[in-house]
């Protein structure tokens, strides 16, 4: 298990190896997932790849700071929006997860030939 430093020590590494204080964040997170259940397993991989993605994207410290906290701030938002208005939110997520079907190379229900199963 690894272990969190304490701040100083998480400080000296930003100042005096950064890609070290970066090894230690992925060992952390790697092991935060691999003791998760399975459902939540996949969606902390899935946030953990949107992280990276935007960590990836940030040209320097400040911008990854800033991408960061605006996703954080972003999803408590939302949390937030959940807790006071539950149903609100359900029936906005029940609308959001319609969609409508498009035929295939512009064949409709008609022209498809019936399936053999």
């Amino acid at each position: 298990m690894v272990k969190l430093p304490d701040f100083d020590t998480m400080m000296q590494l930003h100042k005096e190896d950064p890609e070290a204080l970066e090894r230690l964040r992925q060992e952390l997170t790697s092991e935060l997932v691999s003791n998760a259940s399975e459902e939540t397993k996949r969606r902390l991989e899935g946030l953990q790849f949107r992280i990276n993605m935007e960590l990836r994207r940030a040209g320097n410290p400040t911008a990854r700071f800033l991408k960061l906290s605006g996703m954080m701030q972003d999803a408590f938002s939302e949390l937030n929006y959940c807790l006071n208005s539950p149903l609100d939110a359900i029936v906005e997520k029940q609308k959001s997860q319609s969609a409508v079907i498009l035929p295939l190379f512009g064949r409709t229900a008609e022209q498809t030939p019936p399936s053999k199963h």
